[in-house]
């Protein structure tokens, strides 16, 4: 009796840990999803190995940037950098309101 009791009490325990695992893993799912679809096209630029990349990113309000489409990697030595960087970011403002549905799609 005492190990029908064991196995009874173990099944519980390990239903009670699948249930509690399936119900945290879909918590976590909807709550990426929902920062997805929170995340919006932003234009980015930062330095890298000496040069300036200018790029648009899927950026949620919290979090990680979630993708990335780089537009120019200009060299901070190009004597035409101010030039090259208005150029790449006004491509990238123009690339980050297409991609969040603020127009009709970019051809190509």
């Amino acid at each position: 009796m005492r190990a029908v009791a064991l196995l009874l009490a173990v099944g519980v325990t390990v239903v009670v840990a699948l249930g509690c695992h399936l119900l945290l893993t879909a918590l976590a799912g909807r709550r990426d999803r929902r920062a997805v679809r929170a995340a919006r096209w932003q234009v980015l630029h930062y330095g890298r190995d000496g040069r300036t990349v200018v790029a648009v990113g899927l950026v949620p309000p919290r979090g990680p940037v979630l993708d990335e489409h780089v537009v120019d990697r200009i060299p901070d030595t190009d004597p035409g950098w101010n030039d090259r960087f208005l150029r790449a970011r006004l491509s990238a403002e123009e690339r980050a309101y297409h991609l969040n549905g603020g127009g009709p799609p970019l051809p190509g």
